[in-house]
Parts: C-alpha cells; structure tokens; sequence
C-alpha cells in the first residue's frame, strides 16, 4: 500500500459564494493520531466527508492509499460523524449485527475487546441510552473494522469526562503504525495528550500541520499555541 494514506493536491470546495475549503494541500503517512483543530465553520466536517467522498471538490485532486478518490476508496476508511445515524428501534446488539452484515472487516473480536473496555450493555435500545453511551457504542463500531484511516468528526462533544478519559484511552490504544486515526476537535485540553501530529483549519486553510513535539517544544501547551493562532482578542 502507498506510505501516502491521504494525498490533497490543490483541493477547493465552494458551496454558493463561500470558500469551505481553499487550495488546501497535505500528505498524511500512517502512525499517527492526527488533530484537526479549528474553531466551528473553519471547514473540519467538510474536509472529513470530502475525504469520505460524501461531498466532491470543485478543484484539485485526492489520493486514499494511492488511489484516486472514489466511492471504492471508502474500503479504506471507517467514519464516525458528528451526528446520531442508527436507527432508534436497535439494539447495541442489532447494531453490531448490522456493521458485520455492512463490513467484510468488521473484527468481531476488537469489537468484544472495546464493548468490555467501554462497558457497553449490548442488550440496550439505542434509543435508551444517555448521549455519552451512544458515543462509546458508535466508537465502538467505528473501531471495530480493520481499516487503515479512521475519521472521527467531534467525537468527544459534551461529554464527562470520565467517558472521555475512557473513549481517549481505547482510542490511543488502537492507533499502530499501520492506521491513521483523525480526530476532528475543539477540544484541546482533552485530547492533547493522544496527539502525535496537529493540523489547525482556519477559514478552509491550512496553516499549521507539524508534529505535536515541533509545536510545543519551546514550552507552551497546545492549547496556548491555539488560541495565538486563533483568538480575535
């Protein structure tokens, strides 16, 4: 497989008069859990489903695994977007029932593994469950498919943070030098400490995609050099 997981060449995306994503370029190699940090609108989700081919560019052009883009080159990449999409009437059971029927490389055993680290009652309705739940059942899933790119848009929300402390430490624990993990988040406290390398996204532009260590090597938190590069004050 191509070292190069996720290529963007020259990559615009417009919806009316408004620039979501402009002339972006990047190469992202596996081995990495990866920070996409910006504020909301700077173009985050519409960059993970442009990846996905959810949405299609206007210009440029995109490589998963060394393939040009296309509905086959989803095969390569397990999504878990910012919004609830099982059906109510599921059970966690039902549901895992459905990613094996939907997934030839769906894991059942990672899918064991996670239900205990998480503490997930499968024999739930989805409908049922609180929203930090319905967050580690959908990781659960995400999880549990042998891919080389997993994208998760905001996958912390509003969550306490003894589950996030639980959905970040599974989500370390599956990163290996064969996978990219992308984290989609404005919570920098949070996840700085799972990160390995930072993307920030201001007004649909790249400008900072470096290695945790480079950034914060003079002494400052991740954090700090956000809201330098982001704040109005």
């Amino acid at each position: 497989m191509d070292s190069k997981y996720i290529e963007f060449t020259n990559v615009t995306k417009k919806y009316g008069k408004f620039t979501a994503l402009n002339n972006l370029n990047m190469v992202l190699t596996p081995g990495k859990i990866i920070g996409l940090l910006g504020p909301n609108g700077s173009g985050k989700t519409t960059l993970l489903k442009t990846i996905m081919r959810i949405i299609r560019q206007q210009e440029g052009e995109i490589k998963i695994c060394g393939q040009n883009i296309s509905y086959e080159t989803r095969k390569f990449i397990s999504f878990m977007p910012d919004r609830e999409f099982l059906y109510k009437s599921m059970t966690v059971k039902s549901a895992i029932k459905y990613y094996q029927e939907m997934f030839s490389d769906f894991d059942i055993e990672k899918s064991n593994y996670l239900i205990q680290a998480l503490s997930i009652d499968i024999d739930m309705d989805i409908e049922k469950l609180s929203k930090g739940n319905k967050e580690k059942v959908i990781l659960m899933l995400t999880l549990s498919r042998n891919v080389p790119i997993y994208l998760l848009d905001e996958p912390l929300g509003n969550l306490d943070p003894v589950i996030k402390h639980e959905m970040l430490t599974v989500i370390k624990k599956f990163s290996n030098e064969k996978n990219i993990i992308i984290i989609s988040t404005h919570l920098i406290k949070d996840t700085e400490d799972i990160l390995d390398q930072i993307i920030f996204l201001k007004q649909g532009q790249i400008v900072l995609n470096d290695l945790k260590e480079n950034i914060i090597k003079d002494g400052k938190t991740l954090e700090q050099y956000y809201l330098e590069v982001f704040s109005n004050v």
